[in-house]
């Protein structure tokens, strides 16, 4: 069982004041970037110019880091369990379209499903109007999440954690496969009804004769944003909670309250907008926190990695390091794609 070791960080936290807090560059990126993204300015040359420069930023950091020593046992599993994801997703994304392809009521228009916070939460807009804010615009999304959990693994080249960042991240793909594996068979039993009418028609072609074209269609087109039927459970909210999951964990403090009220508005914003009903965010939430409960070994929370002096000499680099640094980089070109392509 998973143990909060809140006795870990008054001991740990950098007290150089040059320092810039991995809590202060999180929040101020997930208060402004939502903003800044709706902005021709950001979207345009400024964005590309912010990414490439924290692209030479990351860089300069892995060359120039000294605690090799603490991450190389750790990355052979961090890349193996990456791969597995990879394959996983590969999996669902065929089954998202499987599923809808098999819904015997596709080219029906039937009715969604009663949500009752959907009606918990109209009611509320119809007596207090303001409260619309608690759903109406996208706030911080997918990408917000993940970028996140990339600063929180590459804070370990800052000193701004005493674990290892492959360790930890090899936690984090273990049990977004975990969960993603869970919610592919989940789906798969039982069939829903889209909560969006017409989903099939709008999204999809008609189901091909051949199983070769039935093949393509489900393994040829990256679906970021999801297919029909593929409800129980959120696949984004896994992501979600993924966040304030890691954070609570490893980085405690108002970081990770800020991504569970995130949370909290995408799970009443899923079933407004008819992207998922209200049970498919429900049960994202309480699977990831259980199975994130039950991997604690990979990196117990407990078990700190013990700390250096600034003085002590850098680790030996050799050959085995530079390809992990490539790897790195591959990996962050995956989840661009991913991001990017997938529309998440």
């Amino acid at each position: 069982m998973a143990q909060h070791c809140t006795h870990v960080w008054p001991q740990y936290r950098p007290t150089d004041s040059s320092k810039l807090e991995l809590a202060a560059v999180v929040q101020t990126y997930l208060a402004l970037s939502p903003v800044l993204e709706q902005t021709s300015f950001y979207s345009g040359w400024a964005g590309s110019l912010i990414a490439l420069a924290g692209a030479w930023l990351l860089a300069c950091a892995l060359l120039s880091f000294k605690r090799w020593g603490d991450e190389t046992p750790q990355a052979g599993r961090f890349f193996a369990i990456f791969a597995a994801l990879l394959v996983e997703l590969i999996i669902d994304n065929a089954f998202t379209w499987a599923v809808a392809a098999s819904d015997v009521n596709k080219y029906a228009w039937t009715p969604p499903l009663q949500d009752n916070v959907e009606i918990w939460l109209n009611s509320l807009k119809a007596a207090y109007p303001w409260t619309e804010i608690l759903w109406q615009h996208e706030w911080i999304n997918i990408k917000h999440k993940l970028v996140s959990l990339i600063a929180l693994a590459f804070s370990v080249l800052f000193d701004q954690v005493p674990y290892s960042g492959f360790a930890m991240m090899t936690r984090v793909a273990a049990c977004i496969a975990i969960c993603r594996t869970i919610r592919t068979i989940a789906f798969m039993l039982t069939v829903l009804p889209s909560p969006r009418p017409g989903c099939y028609s709008r999204r999809f072609p008609p189901v091909p004769d051949t199983w070769g074209e039935y093949m393509r269609i489900g393994f040829g087109e990256l679906r970021g944003r999801g297919g029909c039927n593929d409800l129980i459970i959120s696949g984004h909210c896994i992501i979600y909670v993924m966040a304030p999951l890691v954070f609570h964990t490893y980085y405690p403090g108002w970081t990770a309250a800020f991504l569970w009220l995130a949370v909290i508005r995408t799970c009443f914003r899923a079933p407004m907008t008819h992207q998922h009903y209200a049970v498919d965010m429900f049960l994202a939430v309480v699977v990831t926190s259980l199975v994130w409960v039950q991997l604690d070994w990979i990196c117990p929370a407990c078990k700190p990695l013990p700390p250096r002096h600034p003085a002590d000499p850098p680790d030996r680099r050799g050959p085995i390091q530079w390809l992990f640094i490539a790897l790195i980089f591959i990996v962050l070109i995956s989840l661009g794609v991913i991001i990017i392509g997938g529309g998440a």
